[in-house]
């Protein structure tokens, strides 16, 4: 199911997921095994009963409600395999849901920044790849030429542009392809980990776009990370997430990531959750 537009009655709101599911199989036997009676049943009239597990099936995502709202930083925070991913994949059209429904603003642009570098082709050098990308986020030839200097410029590659994109480091190779994504100007910008890799000046300014970006009219992030200091220094509101569903929804930043660290060692006892929340704290708040 791809993104259905709607006028929200709160102006405020550019996208709302409301009860969304979506699973998958854990083995590819009983996966294509699936997908032949799924089409089969198609063919006879017939509709499969998506809300019911079969064998080696689970929920990715499991009844997933929440809004987001212009100027927000929504931050998305669980351990791996808490949905993180399957969530933004399937805002983004790559997967489609199994149920439910999601809407967006009319006439709304998302770009989303999943596997940072796909695409890029290592003998191209950096100014084809810019081409090369742009057209895969459906930028034409002309919007890719007029955001060419800012693409070379916010990269920070200079004359090192026309040089093969194989021969950067993986810094740069980052560095660029954040910057072609950053070029496509969307309202709502999806980051999976996009700002894994890179050195700590060129994160710093990204961070700071950000959050100049989201003061712009009809502007959104939604900010995938399990770095707790990124989170603390960019989201405005966090989700935290646990076995496909939200658990947790706040703007209290620092209470929603002590939630998340305690939640992700609920199956010790009370006095290790306390001393080893004190160990991450010291690491990484």
């Amino acid at each position: 199911m791809y993104l259905e537009t709607k006028q929200f009655d709160d102006p405020n709101i550019l996208l709302e997921v409301q009860d969304l599911n979506k699973k998958f199989c854990q083995d590819i036997w009983h996966n294509m095994l699936y997908g032949i009676q799924d089409i089969s049943k198609s063919l006879v009239g017939r509709k499969s009963n998506y809300h019911q597990l079969r064998t080696k099936e689970f929920w990715a995502l499991k009844d997933v409600n929440f809004q987001l709202r212009e100027g927000e930083i929504l931050g998305i925070v669980g351990a791996n395999g808490s949905g993180k991913t399957s969530l933004m994949r399937v805002i983004g059209n790559i997967y489609a849901n199994e149920s439910g429904n999601i809407y967006a603003r009319p006439n709304i642009k998302i770009t989303g920044v999943y596997a940072l570098r796909s695409g890029m082709q290592p003998l191209y050098t950096g100014r084809e790849n810019i081409y090369l990308k742009g057209a895969l986020y459906g930028m034409t030839k002309q919007e890719v030429e007029e955001q060419l200097d800012f693409i070379i410029s916010f990269s920070e590659l200079g004359e090192r542009i026309d040089q093969p994109f194989g021969n950067y480091s993986s810094g740069m190779r980052a560095r660029l392809a954040y910057s072609i994504a950053l070029a496509t100007d969307p309202d709502i910008f999806i980051l999976d980990e996009a700002l894994a890799v890179g050195d700590a000046v060129f994160k710093t300014k990204c961070y700071e776009n950000l959050k100049e970006r989201v003061k712009k009219p009809g502007k959104g992030v939604l900010f995938v990370s399990n770095h707790v200091r990124k989170i603390l220094k960019v989201a405005s509101r966090t989700l935290i997430m646990d076995n496909g569903s939200i658990i947790h929804d706040s703007t209290n930043i620092p209470e929603a990531l002590q939630f998340y660290i305690l939640n992700c060692l609920k199956d010790i006892s009370e006095e290790a959750r306390q001393r080893q929340l004190q160990r991450v704290k010291d690491y990484d708040f």
